[in-house]
């Protein structure tokens, strides 16, 4: 299952390590350095640098879980402009407006996935913005008024996304907990313990938690890291199907000879 993809993926890592401590003390007789007691205040700190990072790239995670509803919603906002102007002016080609919205919303998802550029879904957008003045110049001015806010909203979140897939959160906290990370399973690679048993659960338990959670927290930081146009790459990209499925409606409206409203076809 997709939840499990990351857990598969650490568990070779943590295994090797456990391997390695195996083999350094009863392979090569090394018992170790320092008892595993005294290395909590460095455990500790590893904890709380990951709940800060964490909470931050969760914070910004939900906010871009919004995005694909509200780029949907927009467009779907825009069809509707589309259809009225199109009811008051019934020498407008409605279905070619829906066309040209459905090419845009065909350039939003393929640049979502990562198969167009940034400039190209920018260009998508203005040529909308060429077709609201077309609009303007059938005489339908009021309606092209009303989706020329929308098409900046359809701006703003592309901006936003955008930026969310240039930056990281925080990249010198990142740095430190890298350090953090690698000083922790250095110590205990050292690490005295009073038993096998011990040793063979706190040095994979303790390589598990701060391996993983140092992946899952760069995962949920890009939210949109669908790399060569696939989809679910992980747990940690948002779900793309309110897009979807306003493209699935927009093209089975654009088909049709009748121009119903949104919502009755």
């Amino acid at each position: 299952m997709l939840k499990w993809k990351l857990m598969v993926s650490t568990l070779p890592v943590v295994l090797a390590l456990l391997g390695l401590k195996l083999f350094l003390e009863y392979v090569l007789g090394f018992e170790g350095l320092i008892d595993f007691s005294d290395v909590g205040i460095i455990l500790t700190s590893g904890v709380f640098l990951i709940g800060f990072l964490l909470a931050g790239t969760m914070a910004d995670y939900k906010e871009a879980e919004k995005l694909p509803a509200d780029l949907s919603c927009t467009l779907e906002t825009i069809e509707e402009i589309f259809v009225l102007a199109a009811t008051d002016r019934p020498a407008l080609d409605l279905a070619g407006l829906r066309r040209e919205l459905l090419t845009l919303t065909d350039a939003i998802r393929d640049w979502l996935l990562r198969r167009v550029s940034t400039p190209e879904v920018y260009a998508a957008m203005t040529r909308l913005s060429e077709v609201l003045q077309q609009l303007e110049r059938a005489g339908a001015g009021p309606y092209a008024s009303r989706a020329v806010p929308q098409l900046l909203m359809l701006r703003r979140s592309i901006s936003r996304i955008d930026v969310i897939v240039r930056t990281g959160f925080l990249p010198p906290a990142y740095a430190l907990l890298e350090v953090l990370i690698v000083m922790i399973i250095s110590l205990m690679m050292i690490a005295r313990f009073r038993s096998v048993i011990a040793e063979s659960l706190l040095v994979p338990f303790v390589a598990l938690v701060n391996i993983y959670m140092l992946r899952l927290i760069k995962d949920v930081d890009n939210p949109f890291d669908f790399k060569e146009g696939a989809r679910d790459q992980s747990s940690g990209e948002v779900a793309l199907f309110p897009l979807d499925e306003y493209r699935e409606r927009l093209a089975a409206r654009a088909d049709q000879r009748s121009d119903p409203m949104p919502g009755r076809s």
